[in-house]
């Protein structure tokens, strides 16, 4: 932040703090074509064309200009053909105040003076239009390419591994804009909430919610068929670079060499925070858009709140009361102002109260009558189904020792086994097959790590059951599992 303050000029917002900062506003918006947007070689216009443009654009605002000082006493004198003139046109005077501050420079190119922009003011001016001209957001495209980006770097990590940089820079945009309209909705909602004018109301509502904070295709994700489907591949892909030590490797050569990096560490810990951060996203994802929802139901609340009470109101009541005044014309035309007589006026066409129109009494009603509450007994089925969902489940429990006695089982007397030469017959074995391979990282496995040690070699393991990277168990010197006592945990009686 102190190495950008110290790029820009000082005076740079002092045109955006003065009395013509909403003209200057304008003005930078409107300017901003004429330095950004050009396409052809000739990218920085002439002075005279500048000054073309703004005089045409403060004719089209056709606001009121207000004479301005030209600098601060504590900026010293300004050189001489660059001091205001106090006779100066509107165009003239803002050219100058933008020359000044900082915004605009002057170049001589042959015999023709050009005006240019500071790198450092562009970025920063790039940034303002940004936040004033917001671009519609679409979510499924953000995802989606997110999704591509990850897929491109799993499939061929030492090439894309730059993909893979673009996929977590983008999920972090998505979180940004995300935040932003959680704000977005906050400050609506209070500024509804401290309105006093219903139309005021009603006119924030459709404006600024509809219009400018709410997505494009926000009512999208909450189909069937919504972009967030793409959700768990993503995780899925970021968990298997992030824990598969081939892809790992081919991702830190691929950096070193597309981006002319040296140092091997520094590289390893750019691609783990890019893996982190696509984690992190896409696993806080559901509290985002519960928070997005929260704010958007008290937003919508406030509003039908609004209309409700607006219909409350007496209908047509300003036309009825028009056609009374309407109707009393005729009889005040002949009245002389002098006339001290009472003259009668119809204003109500009804009685103001009427036995129709009161309030009737609240109707008395009887508590029923209370009744014991009987036992049932649970049904063998449901008993049943229970005792057969949680074997299921038991079935599919990452346990450390099961893992390790289907090692001990597979291995027998042998120092090692290729994960191709293990054997899965059946639920069980599968899960422990599927979890050996992440021994270094799997929760609880310290005492499972002192006995084995997976070695993962190139190539790849395709069976019946599973395809993935090739491993290869050790047993440690030394190294066995303790059994357990029969009927204990893990034991037979475990068994469904």
């Amino acid at each position: 932040m102190h190495a950008l303050f110290d790029r820009v000029p000082e005076r740079l917002f002092s045109p955006l703090a003065g009395t013509n900062r909403r003209i200057y506003g304008a003005l930078l918006l409107d300017l901003y074509p004429l330095f950004f947007d050009q396409v052809h070689a000739d990218v920085f216009p002439s002075r005279e064309t500048v000054r073309h443009e703004i005089e045409e654009r403060l004719a089209v605002q056709a606001a009121v200009w207000q004479q301005e000082a030209d600098l601060d006493d504590g900026a010293g004198p300004a050189e001489p053909e660059t001091r205001l003139q106090p006779d100066a046109t509107p165009a003239a005077a803002a050219y100058r105040r933008l020359l000044e501050a900082g915004w605009l420079e002057e170049e001589i190119d042959g015999y023709r003076t050009r005006v240019t922009v500071p790198p450092a003011v562009g970025v920063i001016w790039v940034a303002l239009v940004e936040i004033a001209r917001p671009d519609q957001v679409f979510y499924g495209g953000m995802v989606l390419s997110i999704y591509n980006n990850l897929q491109r770097a799993w499939e061929e990590p030492a090439e894309q591994v730059l993909a893979l940089r673009q996929a977590a820079r983008e999920a972090q945009r998505f979180l940004t804009h995300l935040n932003t309209m959680i704000y977005g909705l906050k400050g609506l909602l209070g500024e509804i909430a401290a309105s006093r004018d219903h139309r005021a109301v009603l006119s924030s509502f459709f404006d600024a919610f509809v219009e400018r904070i709410l997505v494009q295709d926000y009512k999208r994700l909450k189909t069937r068929n919504n972009p967030f489907r793409f959700r768990q591949q993503i995780l899925h892909r970021a968990r298997e670079l992030e824990y598969d030590p081939a892809r790992r490797t081919a991702l830190v050569e691929g950096f070193l060499a597309q981006t002319g990096a040296s140092d091997r560490a520094q590289a390893q810990a750019a691609i783990d925070d890019d893996i982190r951060r696509l984690r992190q996203v896409f696993e806080q994802l559901d509290g985002h858009l519960a928070r997005v929802d929260r704010y958007r139901e008290r937003l919508e609340r406030r509003v039908a709140d609004t209309v409700r009470y607006l219909d409350h109101g007496r209908p047509g009541q300003a036309a009825r009361v028009a056609e009374l005044l309407q109707g009393l014309r005729p009889a005040l035309a002949g009245l002389d102002d002098t006339a001290d007589a009472p003259l009668p006026l119809p204003v109500l066409e009804l009685l103001p109260l009427a036995a129709h129109g009161l309030r009737e009494p609240a109707r008395q009603r009887t508590p029923p009558p209370p009744r014991p509450l009987r036992s049932r007994p649970l049904d063998p089925a449901a008993r049943a189904r229970q005792q057969a969902l949680r074997a299921y489940l038991d079935r599919r429990r990452i346990d450390p020792k099961r893992i390790g006695r289907y090692l001990e089982a597979q291995l027998g007397e042998r120092p090692s086994l290729h994960g191709a030469e293990l054997r899965i017959d059946g639920v069980e074995d599968f899960i422990a097959f599927t979890h050996c391979r992440h021994l270094a990282y799997l929760p609880g496995g310290d005492a499972l790590r002192r006995v084995f040690q997976i070695e993962h070699p190139p190539g790849e393991i395709d069976n019946a059951w599973v395809r993935c990277p090739a491993f290869t168990v050790h047993r440690r010197t030394g190294g066995t599992v303790q059994a357990d006592p029969p009927g204990g945990p893990g034991g037979p009686s475990d068994a469904p």
